[in-house]
């Protein structure tokens, strides 16, 4: 009886193996070692569009070298999570087969959990993963490849997450109407309304880039019908329209809910207050003409 066992072992255990051996032999080609899986380079990409079987459609697009999204929001995107759908394309598999002879059903190909199109051309579809390695399953034409997992872990972040985290989209700042003050770029020099002489240029100049670099915690989408009046007004070279904000707090947290974009911007204190106050007077040092 233990030697039928051990035989029965032995034969799974030969099974197994050879299942490897089909799947990790690197090309039906003969050519070895890893492969990248196309010839488009990064760089010449101009449209992303991602579709997902839970997650509404992205469609991502490049002008004079930055990448925006044109759906569901109007925005800047992230640049970290395009770069990431652009490196699958020189991304490198183990294996390939023809899937004219294959079910993709087996694979999860038939209903894809996502695919990413580049260009409106060139289609990559994600199934399942493979069950000992837990490399993914994906499909481009008639071929099937496995590829590292990791490369679909980026095509499953909410809309939000494809989306740049900073409050403004690039653009010059030539104006700021905030709740307590006015700033108005005149003739290369900042203006504040109302004056402050306990303030400096300088002071003025950091409170603008504040503005320019500030960076959200998370964005959350707006749900409502009606938005409520702006409280902050921050104007751009070559933009007609100023971009708008109202300050709110949500679960205990400050927020900007953003009002070309429905997006509310959630935020910390600290920079709350590097938004909407000027940089404290730094004091003069101290001599004492005893020493």
């Amino acid at each position: 009886m233990r030697s039928r066992l051990l035989l029965n072992l032995a034969l799974l255990l030969v099974v197994l193996i050879l299942t490897l051996v089909v799947f990790y032999t690197p090309r039906e080609s003969g050519q070895a070692g890893p492969q990248r899986l196309t010839d488009l380079a990064p760089e010449e990409v101009t449209r992303i569009d991602l579709q997902r079987e839970a997650g509404q459609p992205v469609t991502l697009y490049k002008k004079q070298g930055v990448w925006y999204m044109q759906t569901p929001y109007a925005a800047t995107a992230n640049d970290y999570r395009v770069q990431a759908l652009l490196r699958l394309l020189q991304g490198e598999y183990a294996s390939t087969h023809d899937l004219t002879k294959l079910d993709p059903a087996d694979y999860g190909l038939d209903q894809p959990r996502a695919t990413v199109t580049y260009n409106d051309t060139l289609r990559i579809a994600f199934g399942d993963t493979e069950p000992l390695s837990q490399q993914r399953y994906i499909r481009m034409a008639d071929r099937l490849y496995l590829v590292p997992d990791t490369h679909y872990y980026h095509t499953a972040s909410p809309a939000t997450g494809y989306l740049s985290h900073a409050l403004l989209p690039p653009g010059k700042i030539t104006g700021l109407q905030l709740p307590q003050m006015q700033l108005a770029l005149q003739e290369g020099q900042w203006q504040l309304q109302p004056p402050r002489e306990d303030r400096s240029a300088d002071a003025l100049t950091e409170l603008v880039a504040n503005w320019r670099s500030a960076q959200a915690i998370r964005l959350e989408p707006v749900e409502m019908d009606e938005l409520p009046a702006a409280d902050i007004r921050i104007e751009l070279a070559d933009r007609k329209m100023p971009v708008r904000f109202t300050l709110q707090e949500k679960d205990g947290q400050p927020t900007l809910l953003r009002h070309d974009v429905r997006l509310r911007y959630v935020i910390n204190e600290d920079i709350r207050q590097q938004l909407l106050q000027l940089p404290a007077a730094i004091p003069e040092p101290e001599f004492n003409s005893n020493h």
